[in-house]
C-alpha cells in the first residue's frame, strides 16, 4: 500500500543570523548538543532538543523506508510560524523557512512534498509570500495557525490570503497554536499542547463554518490537523442549536454537513476515534498523518487496520486523498 504522511514537521539545523535591521529578541537559534542533536533556543531560553532527522534529508528518508511511507509532506514546526515576532523579523524567518522546505523537497522530490508559512500579522506581505510559494518554490500548500495573536484565522482581514491560496490551488493546512486559557489547564507544562491545541482547531473550524467561508471561496481546500481537534465532539450540539435558533442560520446547511466539506488528518493516536471520524466525515475527507518525524503514535498501516477500515477506504486515506490535495 502506498502511503502519504500528510502531517510532519521540520526544523533547520541552523538559523541564519538575525538581520541587522531586526530588533527581535525572540529570533531563534540552534545550539549543537552532539552529532545527532541540537537544542532550539528562543529569546535565550531552551525550547526543545531536536534529533538531526528533523533537518537531514537522508536520515528522514531512511525513517520513511522503515515506516513504509511513500511520500512525506513536510511543514515548519508550529513554533516557527512566527506571528508573535515583529513583522519584519517574521517575514525574514518565514522566507528562510520556505526556502529550507523547498530545498529539502528538491533534494528528494519523489519522497517529499512541501508547504510553506507566512508572516500573517502582515496580510499584504503574506499575499506576496504565498504567491512565491507556488510560483518560485513549487510548494503545494501553506501551513497556518488557528489564530494570529488572538485574531481568528476566519477573520475577514485574512480573506486576501485565503483568496490567493484558492486562486493558486494551494491547500491551507490549519494547526492549533498557542491556546487561550492555558492558565486554566493545571498539571504538567505540556497540558496546553495536549488539551488546548485541539480546542483551538475546533474553534477555527466552527468559525469557518458559521461564517460560511466556502460560499466566499468555494474552491478553497482547508485541511485540519489531529482529526479536527475536538470539533467532532460538538457537531451534534451545533446542529441542534442551528435548528432551534434562526440567528444561527448564517449557513444554509447544518454545521455537521458543512464540516464534511473540509479535510482532516488521522493524527488522533487511537483507532476508536479514527473509526468514528471515518463514519462522521467519510473516508474521502481524511488524509493520513503522524505528526512526525518523531514517533508519537502507531504507524499509519497499523492505525488504519486497528480502526477496522475496509481496504478500499484504507487506500483512499493512506494515499489517494492526499495525492489529490497535492495535485500529484
Amino acid at each position: 500500500m502506498k502511503i502519504i504522511d500528510f502531517h510532519t514537521h521540520i526544523v533547520p539545523g541552523q538559523y541564519p543570523p538575525r538581520p541587522a535591521s531586526c530588533d527581535e529578541p525572540s529570533w531563534p537559534m540552534m545550539e549543537k548538543v552532539d552529532d545527532q542533536h541540537s537544542r532550539m533556543m528562543i529569546a535565550g531560553k531552551p525550547y526543545r532538543v531536536f534529533e538531526s532527522f528533523y533537518w537531514n534529508s537522508a536520515e528522514r528518508i531512511a525513517r520513511l523506508d522503515e515506516q513504509g511511507v511513500t511520500l512525506q509532506v513536510i511543514s515548519p514546526l508550529p513554533e516557527l510560524l512566527s506571528y508573535w515576532l515583529a513583522p519584519d523579523a517574521a517575514a525574514a524567518l518565514t522566507d528562510f523557512m520556505n526556502e529550507f522546505v523547498a530545498n529539502m523537497v528538491r533534494s528528494a522530490p519523489t519522497r517529499f512534498a512541501g508547504m510553506g508559512c507566512l508572516a500573517l500579522q502582515d496580510p499584504v506581505r503574506a499575499v506576496r509570500q504565498i504567491e512565491a510559494l507556488r510560483k518560485s518554490l513549487d510548494l503545494r500548500g501553506v501551513h497556518v495557525g488557528s489564530h494570529v495573536n488572538g485574531t481568528s484565522l476566519a477573520d475577514p482581514k485574512f480573506y486576501p490570503v485565503l483568496e490567493a491560496a484558492e486562486s493558486l490551488g494551494l491547500f491551507v493546512f490549519v494547526h492549533g497554536i498557542k491556546p487561550g486559557g492555558a492558565a486554566l489547564m493545571l498539571g504538567p507544562p505540556l497540558m496546553p499542547n495536549i488539551v488546548g491545541v485541539p480546542q483551538e482547531t475546533a474553534m477555527t473550524i466552527s468559525s469557518f463554518i458559521m461564517t460560511d467561508i466556502l460560499k466566499r471561496f468555494p474552491r478553497l481546500k482547508l485541511v485540519f490537523t489531529h482529526g479536527g481537534g475536538t470539533i467532532a465532539a460538538v457537531l451534534d450540539r451545533l446542529d441542534t442549536v442551528w435548528r432551534a435558533f434562526e440567528s444561527m442560520h448564517t449557513v444554509e446547511v447544518p454545521p455537521a454537513e458543512y464540516a464534511r466539506r473540509f479535510w482532516y488528518d488521522t493524527a488522533v493516536f487511537g483507532p476508536d476515534f479514527l473509526a468514528y471520524l471515518v463514519a462522521r466525515f467519510g473516508p474521502d475527507r481524511l488524509v493520513a498523518g503522524t505528526d512526525g518525524p518523531a514517533s508519537f503514535g502507531p504507524r499509519i498501516p497499523d492505525l488504519l487496520d486497528a480502526a477496522g477500515i475496509v481496504p478500499a477506504d484504507r487506500e483512499r486515506i493512506a494515499y489517494a486523498n492526499g495525492a489529490g490535495l497535492l495535485n500529484l
